[in-house]
């Protein structure tokens, strides 16, 4: 399960994960402070850096309980620090 940084920082613009799954329709992190929306909100976007790589995070949705972070470019790969 990942653990929702901006739930305690919602100014939290930079942190560190792990992505633990990667899947057709995105990675999934064991942390994020991408805010995955809800109640009205829309969903964080941003940007993911990994060894000299950088990828758009578009869209942040719960999918089957897990937050499916959306790429557009490369995708990291599985044990990929981000």
């Amino acid at each position: 399960m990942t653990e929702i940084l901006c739930y305690e920082d919602s100014y939290l613009q930079e942190f560190e994960a792990t992505v633990i799954d990667v899947i057709e329709s995105g990675i999934v992190l064991d942390r994020t402070s991408f805010y995955p929306g809800g109640g009205g909100q829309p969903c964080d976007t941003g940007v993911i850096e990994w060894d000299g790589e950088s990828s758009q995070i578009t869209q942040v949705s719960r999918i089957e309980g897990e937050l499916v972070h959306k790429v557009d470019g490369p995708i990291p790969d599985l044990g990929n620090s981000i």
